[in-house]
């Protein structure tokens, strides 16, 4: 029998003859497979020489490989019927030989040599002679690995091995090729065959005839495998520059982001510094010339004949100076630094139904107390952008606002009874934060700044906004940390709700 290994001849390498004529006596092969109909007729070779000789044959293979064999096995002239009879031929199924002693999805080494040793003692005496040998055939390691068990796998042809040092016979295993179709294999595939004395290649090199044609054949899978080897590497080097090029774009859009959102809150600090500014010019320089104005207009409408001219223009005094202390209001309340958000949430609310024709409603406890100026400017704001929506997008009739304490956090919330908003919409605003104007988005920056909290609801029914800050940070504004903050998703899950 030819080695499975390269040979010399000449002092030139020549390709071994590949091994799968019918073994020696105690030699472990395993066939590599790519075509069972080939398989069917290697093995039939392998069972048909022992049972010709007069030695006994054991085949443990899956049903259709048992069925093909026997068809084979009779149209080669063998009587496999009497050799049934007579013992010498032993077939059995794969699965279920392999259940007889699997423990929790491994080989048990004491019931494997009970269930098999039993079936190669009753083959080796069925056999007779002097020298009884035994041709045993296995499918069960291809079971375990084609179920996800190649440890299984590998620790089964050991026992298969220590079997072959207690009974004369020749073994022989199969897997199908296909099942080692992945780099990660490679290390199993290798334990497989370090557990086999003989290992036989696939078809397209079993049916090589001459050394040359081996040698090529050889020569042109270390081709293959250097240019694959090649191609890996490259690929390996390309995937670790698209790493590291996707690391540096999630960086630079981090970086991008989290500066746009710093500009974002920086030109809302600068809008309320701005309004601010504005509405004590109005208060203290315009105001102060109206006033002025008006007692001008009462001085000269003492004069005699201009009463009617010098009534119609106090009255445009009047309006020109409500117009400008509602503006400076509008733009700062004074009564919020002097009573705080709930008191000018009361004179806002007031104003703008009067202003928009919408019913709106204030419920705030009487003993609410005051709020840091941040937080109280914030909630401000988000309730003149909410109001402010009302009014122009929703068409509604009634809004109510509440406002009020609880574990440790403010918590404001805008109801109206509109038409709502496009589920579209907002499910695209609260996965993007966009698409619905400022109005909307300048509310969840406002309540991002101050570790705060954002929850929109809508249906045909109306529309929720509702809005809940922290009021007792241990972390810089600035960071816009939650660590040390009040659990604020808690309570927002209560908003709304009844």
């Amino acid at each position: 029998m030819n080695s499975a290994a390269v040979s010399t001849r000449n002092d030139m390498p020549v390709a071994a003859t590949p091994y799968w004529r019918p073994a020696e006596h105690f030699a472990h092969a395993v066939q590599f497979y790519a075509d069972d109909t080939l398989l069917v007729e290697e093995l039939s070779r392998f069972i048909g020489t022992a049972l010709g000789a007069g030695d006994a044959a054991v085949v443990i293979a899956t049903k259709a490989h048992r069925d093909r064999l026997a068809q084979r096995m009779q149209s080669r002239g063998f009587d496999t019927a009497r050799a049934l009879e007579q013992g010498r031929y032993i077939a059995m199924d794969a699965a279920e030989t392999m259940a007889t002693f699997m423990v929790d999805n491994w080989p048990d080494a004491a019931l494997f040599t009970a269930t098999i040793g039993n079936v190669l003692g009753q083959a080796a005496a069925a056999a007779g002679g002097t020298n009884p040998h035994i041709s045993a055939f296995g499918e069960m390691v291809a079971l375990l690995w084609k179920q996800g068990n190649p440890e299984g796998a590998v620790r089964l042809e050991q026992l298969w091995n220590n079997l072959a040092r207690i009974y004369p016979m020749s073994l022989r295993c199969a897997y199908p090729m296909s099942g080692f179709d992945r780099e990660a294999h490679e290390e199993l595939f290798l334990k497989i065959c370090a557990e086999h004395s003989h290992v036989i290649p696939v078809e397209s090199y079993t049916a090589l005839v001459s050394d040359e044609q081996r040698l090529r054949s050889i020569s042109l899978l270390q081709q293959k495998a250097q240019a694959l080897e090649t191609e890996m590497a490259e690929r390996k080097q390309v995937e670790e520059a698209l790493r590291r090029t996707q690391a540096e774009l999630e960086s630079i859009v981090e970086h991008r982001t989290s500066a746009l959102r710093r500009l974002s809150l920086r030109l809302l600090r600068l809008q309320d510094t701005e309004r601010r500014r504005i509405a004590r010019e109005l208060h203290d320089s315009l105001g102060q010339y109206l006033v002025g104005l008006k007692i001008n207009v009462e001085m000269i409408r003492q004069s005699p004949g201009s009463e009617a001219l010098w009534s119609e223009a106090e009255q445009l005094m009047e309006r020109c100076m409500a117009e400008v202390r509602t503006l400076s209001y509008l733009l700062h309340p004074p009564t919020m630094d002097a009573a705080g958000f709930a008191s000018a949430a009361r004179w806002y609310v007031e104003g703008f139904g009067h202003r928009s024709g919408v019913n709106v409603t204030v419920e705030a406890p009487d003993q609410l107390g005051r709020f840091p100026d941040a937080v109280e400017l914030a909630l401000f704001r988000v309730l003149q952008e909410a109001l402010t929506n009302v009014h122009r997008h929703s068409g509604a009739s009634a809004a109510q606002v509440s406002i009020r304490e609880d574990a440790g956090q403010v918590i404001l919330e805008i109801r109206d009874n509109g038409r709502g908003i496009p589920e579209a919409l907002l499910a695209h605003f609260q996965a993007t934060g966009g698409g619905m104007g400022v109005g909307l988005a300048g509310i969840r920056e406002r309540a991002w700044e101050l570790a705060g909290r954002v929850r929109i609801e809508s249906d045909s029914a109306g529309t929720l906004v509702a809005v809940a800050i922290p009021l007792r940070p241990t972390a810089n504004m600035s960071d816009n940390s939650l660590e040390g903050w009040p659990p604020v998703a808690s309570v927002l899950d209560g908003i709304g709700q009844d």
